[in-house]
């Protein structure tokens, strides 16, 4: 069995598939910050894809779900690891 990552959208997506994962500012139109997004990028060059993993409300709560994930993933054989949700008010 393949590691398997749930997204907070409840995806599903095959660790085999990502080549990195890194936190990014969420911005609007105007480049204001309304929170941050774990990514994951398949592929390279014109076959890459971006899958959003996780938003989060600060980069810290972003930053532990990344170093989470990391620390899973070096810790496990087989399994599958489950996003952090967050709450209404936007907290992890």
């Amino acid at each position: 069995m393949a590691k398997s990552i749930i997204t907070q959208d409840g995806d599903i997506v095959n660790y085999g598939n990502l080549v990195a994962i890194y936190v990014e500012d969420d911005l609007d139109d105007d480049e204001n910050v309304l929170g941050y997004e774990l990514l994951g990028l398949t592929g390279g060059g014109k076959d890459a894809d971006i899958i959003i993993l996780g938003r989060f409300s600060d980069a810290e709560s972003a930053l532990k779900a990344r170093y989470e994930l990391i620390c899973w993933l070096q810790s496990e054989a087989f399994g599958t690891f489950e996003m952090p949700k967050t709450d209404k008010g936007g907290d992890a």
